[in-house]
């Protein structure tokens, strides 16, 4: 049997909320002592720290904040991620809509249909026919 250590205490600290064998583990790790999950138990309870297993969010490492299902992170993280998504979708609609308006075939489009209208007014002058505006009204 070894004495417990103030590094070894730290290291329990540090690392009780995920439970009493990865705690033992990362000692052993850390410190190259060895003690069973049963000591790291009872040395937990002595010093007051709780071996409660949390959940942890992958993105940000928050402890004991609820996981959201489906993204598998926090609230927070979750949000964050959902704005990114929305910000890529919105400079993609940006790159598209830019391109419409600038697009080689919008210009020609125009251009034919100023050509027709060139044409109708030409015909319309030429054999005192009623205009656009005249025939709505």
């Amino acid at each position: 049997m070894s004495a417990w250590t103030e590094e070894q205490d730290d290291v329990l600290r540090e690392v009780s909320f995920r439970g009493a064998a990865y705690a033992a583990a990362e000692i052993e790790r850390r410190c190259g002592v060895s003690h069973s999950v049963r000591a790291v138990e009872m040395r937990a309870s002595r010093i007051h720290c709780s071996l409660a297993v949390q959940t942890v969010c992958p993105e940000c490492g928050a402890v004991g904040v609820k996981i959201n299902r489906q993204t598998g992170m926090c609230p927070l993280c979750t949000e964050r991620y959902h704005l990114e998504q929305e910000r890529a979708f919105n400079e993609q609609l940006e790159r598209e809509r830019e391109a419409c308006e600038r697009s080689e075939e919008l210009a020609e489009v125009r251009r034919e249909r100023d050509k027709m209208r060139q044409r109708n007014s030409r015909l319309c002058r030429k054999y005192g026919l009623k205009g656009k505006r005249e025939r709505r009204g």
